[in-house]
């Protein structure tokens, strides 16, 4: 093997465990997204405002910040994850009288009001949305790309 050969086998490498590091980013602002959404729906739902879409939305704002690439896969994930915090949140703030357990509440979700089971889907495509990045990252993981790219 050759000195160029080996420099990019090493600049491929640096790829692949670059990537892997954008993939846990993703992930990490994803959850973190996840739990501001959580919190601030709890704030805000103190003031009278009923804003469920925001864990959901919020979660594909911190994957997307974060991850410093575009994938369809952390798209996926942050949608899954932001209806689930959709409806833990729901959960949360508004149990069935009937029944308060988590198990419960999961098997009663659509009796739910039509437009809480809106705005929860609403948070989830929002959350795949901005979870699946842009190509070169966001503002605060930008990259420099050339045109030709």
């Amino acid at each position: 093997m050759n000195d160029g050969e080996c420099a990019e086998a090493e600049q491929q490498a640096g790829r692949q465990s670059s990537a892997w590091c954008d993939f846990a980013l993703g992930v990490v602002g994803a959850v973190a997204g996840a739990c501001l959404g959580y919190l601030l729906f709890r704030v805000l739902a103190r003031q009278g405002f009923y804003a469920i879409v925001l864990p959901g939305a919020l979660t594909g704002m911190g994957c997307g910040s974060l991850s410093g690439r575009r994938s369809i896969a952390l798209g996926i994930g942050s949608a899954i994850l932001g209806i689930l915090a959709g409806i833990l949140t729901e959960w949360r703030f508004a149990p069935f009288i009937q029944g308060r357990s988590l198990a419960f509440f999961m098997s009663h979700l659509h009796q739910l009001r039509q437009i809480t089971q809106i705005l929860i889907l609403l948070g989830g495509a929002a959350a795949y949305w901005f979870g699946q990045g842009r190509r070169g990252g966001t503002w605060l993981r930008k990259k420099h790309i050339s045109r030709g790219e």
